[in-house]
């Protein structure tokens, strides 16, 4: 039973949920269903959807009427621009999505072939921890769409689930409030699943190539163990050398493909880290306004609202930041493998193979936002005390 799990190994099930995300919104072609069946879907989802909601949003800003309604409108806006930018990324960036599935099937099997305990468990444990962090990012857009809903439901006037500005009078016309309310839900459920799938899928994507890398590092720690016996035979000491050999060479095989994989996984998701990066500190700012010029103690929902989103995209950057430097570490430990296996007993062609390796992985794997910032998690208490430092100048401004 243990043998037949094991040659089910499949790391890019990690992202099943998010690719199945991209395919009910139009990104990813589903298998099976025709090219304009499948074109005329993601039209008109992301002609209703991506295209007019925000459109929307930004329209309500030329109508507002007091700070308060600017604060709130802008802390949804920001999100559902940012949000909308990550999602044209994955549509520009899909044939790279396929390219590391293809990598990942090829470090499958060579771990299937391995067959070594620790590996597996090592790699099934990245597998559940890219699905988690799918499923927080799902709680807090849960939770988010849900304070919308009980907010309309207890508001004392009709109110939308969020600002909009849509040139018709709703708050006269029952049946053009219902209209409204239910395109409004239908576009927050969409953006909600959008967003959802578009920032976790930077955690998921570098926990799945750190799992790899574990692997990897114990793989090499065990390259010329157990070793040789001075009373062996001299042909049974040289087919020792060679199998350790030849182990070598199937392990710089999987470290040259970890370096293909976290170079693609670095293209697709730096743009992505950036703009999530940008519209953490605009929505902290935004939020933070709310709070000091225009709170309003009648409007408690409100302002729990802001909370839920500056509590999202503070959580967002730290979860990314987490992972990219967990992975930043896992490469440090996989450099220092080439070095803790038994390269002493081995051949000078072993030794010469070993030295060109480590002078390849004396580079940290790191990934960067924009090409620039270093996904870490130094990155993200820098983040959090540049807030920090605006709120309290906003506060002496007071």
């Amino acid at each position: 039973m243990q043998q037949q799990e094991n040659w089910q190994l499949d790391t890019h099930d990690a992202v099943r949920y998010h690719w199945r995300v991209w395919e009910l919104t139009g990104l990813i072609q589903p298998v099976g269903m025709s090219r304009p069946l499948h074109l005329l879907r993601a039209i008109l989802i992301n002609v209703l959807v991506t295209l007019l909601f925000p459109l929307t949003l930004l329209a309500k800003l030329f109508f507002t009427h007091s700070l308060q309604e600017l604060c709130e409108n802008l802390t949804i806006t920001i999100t559902d621009i940012a949000a909308n930018f990550k999602f044209i990324n994955v549509f520009l960036v899909r044939r790279q999505l396929a390219e590391i599935r293809r990598l990942l099937h090829q470090l499958d099997r060579r771990a299937i072939g391995v067959q070594n305990p620790e590996e597996l468990l090592a790699l099934r444990l990245a597998v559940n921890m890219a699905r988690n962090s799918f499923r927080i990012f799902a709680g807090i857009f849960v939770f988010g769409t849900a304070l919308s809903c009980l907010r309309v439901t207890i508001s004392r006037e009709r109110t939308l689930l969020y600002p909009a500005w849509f040139g018709i009078d709703w708050q006269h016309s029952d049946a053009a409030y219902l209209c409204l309310c239910g395109y409004q839900l239908f576009g927050l459920i969409v953006q909600a699943v959008q967003d959802c799938a578009n920032d976790s899928y930077p955690p998921a994507y570098l926990c799945i190539l750190t799992g790899h890398m574990r692997a990897l590092e114990l793989r090499v720690r065990r390259i010329g163990y157990p070793a040789w016996s001075p009373r062996s035979s001299s042909n049974r000491h040289q087919r020792w050398r060679r199998a350790a050999h030849v182990e070598l060479c199937s392990c710089i095989d999987d470290y040259i493909n970890i370096i293909k994989l976290h170079a693609i996984i670095q293209q697709i998701i730096s743009i992505a880290c950036l703009a999530q990066f940008l519209c953490s500190a605009a929505v902290q700012c935004t939020v933070g306004m709310h709070f000091l010029y225009v709170t309003d103690s009648n409007d408690l929902s409100a302002m729990l609202l802001s909370m839920v989103f500056f509590v999202a995209v503070t959580l967002e950057v730290f979860i990314i930041c987490y992972f990219g430097d967990r992975m930043r570490g896992q490469s440090e430990k996989l450099c220092d493998a080439f070095y803790a296996c038994n390269w002493v007993d081995q051949t000078p062609q072993f030794r010469r193979n070993l030295i060109i390796t480590l002078m390849i992985s004396q580079q940290t794997f790191c990934i960067f936002a924009g090409g620039h910032i270093a996904v870490t998690l130094k990155t993200f208490v820098q983040v959090v005390r540049s807030t920090w430092s605006v709120f309290t100048l906003l506060l002496k401004a007071k």
